[in-house]
Order: structure tokens, then sequence, then C-alpha cells
């Protein structure tokens, strides 16, 4: 059988694309749950690193390179 053949064979046997199942709706609480079996807490909070008031000078670059 060839190429064109055995698309054409897939394109007949494929469904029609509004054919589609219908996407059952996930709970609510299955996103919480999920996220706690990948190690996210969402009752403990993690705090951003505090942003430095004084602005940095760059480094003076090696004037032998």
């Amino acid at each position: 059988m060839g190429r064109k053949a055995k698309l054409k064979k897939l394109r007949r046997e494929a469904p029609p694309p509004g054919a589609a199942p219908p996407v059952q709706p996930e709970e609510p609480t299955n996103f919480v749950r999920e996220m706690d079996h990948q190690g996210y807490h969402l009752k403990q909070t993690i705090p951003a690193p505090d942003i430095p008031e004084s602005q940095l000078e760059p480094k003076a670059q090696n004037p032998r390179l």
C-alpha cells in the first residue's frame, strides 16, 4: 500500500472533527489535591526575596584583558 493510500485510509477512518467526546468538568478540589501531591502547599506561603534599595555599581573590567 502506498503512502497516499495509507493517508486516504486514515482520513476515511478518522472521526469527523465535530464529533469530539464531551469534556467532563473537573472537580474544583481536584486541582488542589494535584498541586499538593506535587509538593506545593497552598496554605503555606513563600515570601518573595527582598529588593535591595541601593543601586549596585558594575565592577571595573580588568585592563590587562
